[in-house]
């Protein structure tokens, strides 16, 4: 993909401010539920509007617990509950979180190739609509 290429999609965010937590097995079992509470949780203290849902999975199981931030088209791997302050704030506008971003990496790519084709990861997730 060329720069050029890149800059279309680069300034693209969603109307949805929406987090997406896998909760599929392997991330379940790294602490996926835990984070996606302490999410909620934050995001109760603040008041803000983002919501939290949960995801089946992003294909990327062996770097759980893996979330999406939709609006900012940003990808975390690894994520741990106390990273939820920091993810929360990049979500609200912020700076990344280096330490747990992969939004540049293979996955994130076909995942923002995805949204980029109308897909919406909530389209395929298990939060009751």
């Amino acid at each position: 993909m060329t720069r050029e290429t890149n800059l279309v999609f680069e300034d693209f965010r969603a109307d949805d401010r929406i987090i997406h937590v896998c909760v599929n097995v392997d991330c379940a079992m790294r602490g996926s539920e835990a984070v996606r509470d302490r999410l909620r949780a934050v995001l109760d203290e603040t008041g803000s509007d983002i919501e939290v849902n949960d995801y089946i999975c992003f294909a990327a199981c062996e770097q759980g617990p893996n979330l999406l931030i939709e609006h900012q088209r940003a990808f975390y791997s690894e994520v741990r509950p106390q990273d939820a302050e920091a993810i929360v704030e990049h979500a609200e506008g912020g700076g990344a979180v280096e330490a747990i971003d992969r939004s540049d990496s293979f996955i994130a790519r076909k995942i923002f190739n995805m949204l980029d084709a109308g897909f919406k990861p909530g389209d395929l997730s298990l939060s009751a609509e």
